[in-house]
């Protein structure tokens, strides 16, 4: 009998599978190994930016629900919880109502899954809007979501990195428009939890990141989610870097949710259920209204 040859790919492979556990990551394990070859951090960011969905081509018009008022323009950031990750609304369930989404430069009225972001499912920002009555003190409101799964803090700030292009290249977006932005809204944090990314550095970064996007000509005050669930990794450096960015006088950043407080059964693992969605809405909404309402 001749010796049977062992792939030598086999370990690899069950090593990367064992690692990646939040929702999501076991498929990008197995893309890791194109052609014999484990792909690098860079390769497999530039295929989730692939995954962003674009405009689609049916969208209505923005302008149906702007009427020759002055939109304002809040701007959406984060990893898979800030795009398209949750379980989809069942067809029996009543529908949210389309919003105005501003995606590279076109405006369009768009549903889940929203422009600007990965995932295939639910987005919480629909019920975001509906909950804010779609104004933001008088004005419309028009979305513009950058949101990536499984992007960490390093991905937001490389220089070198392919997510950092795609922002800078929104954000020059939302400038052309000469919309003003009212908020910026920061939902991240589970895949850093899950790297162990330091309490100074993920606030040191994170600070960054909101100077970047100043310097691009988007400088408005960013709500920041407690945003580091996604069992079984222990979120308290990343939730501890928040709350030091909130107690410093005129960082710029003001407290979104916490909504490492929906645990279970309200998750599908790191990502929310249709229930979860209307609670971690709910709880933005209730972030957000006071500025929405000028108070």
């Amino acid at each position: 009998m001749t010796e049977e040859r062992k792939n030598p790919l086999i370990p690899l492979a069950i090593v990367a599978v064992a690692l990646l556990s939040c929702g999501g990551m076991i498929a990008a394990g197995v893309a890791m190994l194109r052609n014999g070859k484990a792909s690098t951090p860079a390769d497999d960011l530039a295929q989730r930016i692939t995954a962003i969905h674009d405009m689609p081509v049916t969208a209505p018009d923005c302008g149906t629900v702007f009427k020759n008022e002055q939109p304002v323009v809040i701007v959406v950031m984060g990893q898979s919880n800030a795009a398209n990750h949750a379980d989809p609304i069942p067809p029996a369930a009543a529908p949210v109502p389309p919003m105005p989404v501003l995606h590279l430069g076109g405006c369009g009225l768009a549903s889940s899954p929203v422009p600007g972001a990965t995932g295939t499912g639910g987005s919480l920002w629909p019920a975001v809007n509906q909950a804010l009555g779609g104004r933001w003190q008088g004005h419309p409101i028009v979305w513009a979501v950058v949101a990536v799964d499984r992007s960490t803090i390093a991905e937001w700030t490389d220089p070198d990195s392919a997510l950092r292009s795609y922002w800078q290249t929104q954000m020059d977006r939302i400038k052309g428009t000469r919309w003003p932005v009212a908020a910026v809204l920061w939902q991240q944090g589970e895949a850093d939890a899950r790297d162990r990314t330091a309490m100074a550095d993920y606030r040191d970064a994170l600070a960054a990141l909101r100077a970047g996007v100043a310097l691009r000509g988007v400088d408005a005050p960013w709500w920041i989610a407690r945003s580091t669930y996604c069992p079984p990794h222990d979120g308290g450096q990343v939730r501890e870097a928040v709350r030091e960015l909130l107690v410093i006088p005129d960082s710029g950043f003001r407290a979104g949710p916490d909504t490492d407080t929906l645990g279970q059964p309200l998750r599908n693992g790191c990502h929310f259920t249709v229930d979860g969605t209307a609670r971690a809405a709910a709880l933005w909404a209730q972030a957000l209204k006071p500025a929405a309402t000028g108070q």
